[in-house]
């Protein structure tokens, strides 16, 4: 029996970024957990490997061309295909992958999953017809127990955590519990992937252009409610964390075996547990482990004190990103349910500048409550600590993704179009895109008047701080000169 997992190419809409690489983490956890278990797994990285674009219509398409899809698909000759969905904005990508997996043998097994198929399953299933099974939440094991149904080990009904298709109604199993021991997980099977066109990529770029980068997660769950967020809905709100020797141990493994340079800690709470994050920083000194390493995800700013944001830069932490959000308490406590005090911000803020840490942080404007003076102020607090502790601007728009409580609010007191598509998510978080929400307060070009005005005043104070700093520029034109170029190219004329 052969699994073959695919991370299927992508569709990128006009005024989008450019196309950024990353391991297909998801995947690589599942193939590991396979071939532990004696299972041969196979993975295609068709976003990735062959890497091309393609204009259809008005849009690209991009990663590998579908008829060499197939032609892989024919060569490897598996008996379950699993398709990763990352976003609900490319699941017609993962749509297409089955159905072309069903054109070649009819008999292979098509499982589909990620946030997207676990947030709407059974309206997944019945849209997706070439889709034999939807996984939901944490994949690793539930794709195990699929093989085991496959090979006649188990019932159907007895895999829990997936939806699928029982003569024409859309059976959903019961729920699967959260992996509570996340150490007896192995490594991503990195071994299945070719690890260098990840490492030194040439036609496409991996996150901030760092050299030789890879992601990595230390822990899963998380135990807060953002009305935004809908990570509970796959990861669980239980905090579940990788031990301290597990993390360093793995840290070592891929500076070691593939000669990593930089790992982009991609966890939602990394910082949740203080002593043991703490001990991982301790080891990571004690070993004299030399890697650099972000937080490009966000941590929490009431999670981090001042010894710990030293041993952060200490162990090789090149800059911490905070997840705000909003810069108006009320909306903090009563619109967001962040939990989360704006004076622990300023701060942790003032902590880093101290110290010479480079911080950035994610703010949202336009959900349903908010006025516009709600949002000015989130603005503000913006450029403020731009302005006092050089703190970078990541500024989006509130986009109610399925299965959280601003989806669910939104579409109950009708601020946003019904039968919403995968295109409209994808246009909504790019640049140029229009917001999906629209209360009796704004209206979504309001939303991008005031986020359009915002951006512009802090490209300036930029500048203002690329001039004062000399020094810094240079530093920052010398190890990451694309991202200098951007920059200047996207400036606002003065």
């Amino acid at each position: 029996m052969k699994a073959l997992l695919i991370n299927p190419p992508q569709i990128f809409y006009p005024g989008s970024e450019p196309p950024a690489g990353n391991l297909p983490l998801g995947l690589l956890y599942i193939a590991a957990v396979l071939d532990k278990a004696g299972c041969e797994a196979e993975i295609l990285d068709a976003f990735i490997t062959d890497f091309s674009f393609r204009k259809i219509g008005d849009v690209i398409e991009v990663g590998m061309p579908y008829g060499r899809i197939i032609e892989e698909i024919r060569r490897r000759k598996p008996d379950i295909v699993g398709v990763a969905n990352p976003f609900t904005s490319q699941v017609e990508n993962a749509n297409n992958v089955a159905n072309i997996v069903k054109e070649i043998d009819p008999s292979i097994l098509t499982v589909v999953g990620g946030p997207h198929v676990t947030a709407v399953p059974v309206e997944f299933l019945k849209e997706a017809k070439n889709v034999d099974i939807a996984v939901i939440g944490e994949g690793e094991y539930t794709m195990l127990d699929i093989v085991k149904f496959f090979e006649g080990y188990k019932k159907i009904g007895e895999v829990q955590g997936i939806a699928y298709r029982k003569d024409k109604t859309v059976v959903l199993n019961s729920p699967r519990p959260f992996i509570k021991n996340l150490d007896e997980l192995p490594y991503p099977a990195y071994h299945l992937v070719e690890m260098e066109q990840y490492l030194e990529p040439k036609k496409i770029e991996y996150r901030s252009f760092k050299d030789r980068a890879i992601s990595m997660i230390t822990s899963r769950g998380c135990p807060f409610n953002c009305s935004f967020c809908s990570v509970h809905l796959h990861m669980g709100k239980l905090f579940r964390a990788h031990s301290v020797n597990y993390v360093v141990n793995h840290i070592e493994h891929v500076v070691n075996e593939y000669q990593v340079k930089n790992i982009f800690f991609e966890d939602d709470n990394l910082t949740l547990d203080l002593k043991r994050f703490e001990a991982i920083c301790d080891k990571i000194i004690e070993k004299d482990i030399i890697f650099n390493w972000e937080t490009p995800n966000g941590v929490r700013p009431d999670h981090l004190t001042l010894s710990l944001l030293k041993k952060m830069k200490k162990a090789g932490c090149q800059s911490v990103f905070f997840g705000i959000e909003s810069g108006d308490q009320f909306v903090l406590d009563n619109i967001i349910d962040k939990s989360l005090k704006l004076e622990d911000v300023m701060k942790v803020a003032k902590m880093c500048k101290k110290i010479g840490l480079k911080t950035g942080a994610f703010y949202i404007i336009g959900f349903p409550g908010e006025k516009k003076k709600n949002m000015l102020k989130t603005t503000e607090l913006a450029l403020r600590l731009k302005r006092e502790f050089d703190v970078g601007m990541h500024l989006f728009i509130a986009t109610p993704s399925y299965g959280t409580r601003l989806y669910e609010e939104c579409k109950k007191k009708g601020y946003i179009p019904e039968n919403l598509t995968p295109r409209d998510f994808a246009e909504v978080r790019q640049p140029r895109g229009m917001p999906l929400i629209k209360t009796e307060d704004f209206t979504p070009i309001e939303l991008k008047e005031i986020a359009s005005r915002t951006v512009k005043t802090y490209k300036r104070l930029s500048l203002i701080n690329y001039i004062k700093s000399p020094k810094k520029t240079l530093k920052t034109a010398l190890s990451q000169p694309k991202i200098v170029i951007k920059f200047i190219k996207n400036l606002p004329s003065v």
